[in-house]
């Protein structure tokens, strides 16, 4: 996977891309399920949700069960869960300690996520990879989640580069759907989904060691 052409900026996705959060994601929905007697017979199907806020899941599963729950509510109930799973568990890909150091010597690094500001803290505290990024784009600093664009727009404003000249990760169909919308190259890291499907990304990375190639070689 060679380069095709030159960027001045980098903008990562966070779940999936620079941590190994699905799972714990998952088990923190179980949780909240559990505790609303939901625990066999949620009908969520995690699968389809990947990339997706949590406010589209719960929209269905109140409507599917008609909770009479708030949407606000349940998804402070889920993050709650959340934080401490994420606390509890190594999740960051070990391969970005070598990886962010070296590209942020030739490229600005930025994230762009649908989580909220405290999943972020939470994650760059454990993780310590902070450092690396001048820019970072959650929840709170966009009206519009993935697949908009704002996420993306709004992250290389804040990195002063130019959407054209920037290259997105996602691992995600509506992450790849709102990078190429604000008029990104992306690249679709084969982490969470299986590469058939992320074809709408215009390369595709099964691991992070392609990662570096791509950039570095």
């Amino acid at each position: 996977m060679a380069p095709v052409k030159h960027f001045s900026a980098i903008i990562f996705d966070m779940d999936g891309v620079l941590v190994d959060s699905e799972p714990v994601h998952d088990c923190a929905w179980q949780a909240l399920f559990a505790e609303l007697n939901l625990a066999h017979n949620h009908g969520i199907v995690f699968a389809d949700y990947i990339g997706r806020s949590d406010r589209v899941l719960l929209r269905d599963l109140i409507a599917r069960h008609q909770l009479t729950h708030s949407i606000d509510d349940l998804i402070q109930r889920k993050l709650h869960h959340l934080l401490k799973l994420l606390r509890a568990h190594r999740i960051e890909f070990r391969e970005l300690h070598d990886l962010l150091p070296a590209l942020a010597k030739h490229y600005k690094l930025g994230i762009a996520t649908s989580a909220p500001r405290i999943a972020i803290d939470v994650v760059m505290e454990v993780t310590g990879l902070r450092p690396h990024f001048q820019a970072i784009v959650g929840r709170e600093d966009v009206q519009h989640a993935k697949p908009q664009p704002e996420v993306y727009l709004t992250a290389a404003a804040r990195l002063g580069i130019s959407p054209a000249d920037c290259c997105a990760i996602e691992d995600t169909p509506v992450g790849i759907e709102a990078a190429k919308a604000a008029g990104m190259t992306v690249i679709g890291l084969t982490t969470s989904l299986p590469a058939a499907k992320l074809d709408r990304a215009d390369h595709i990375a099964h691991h992070h060691i392609e990662l570096q190639q791509f950039f570095l070689a």
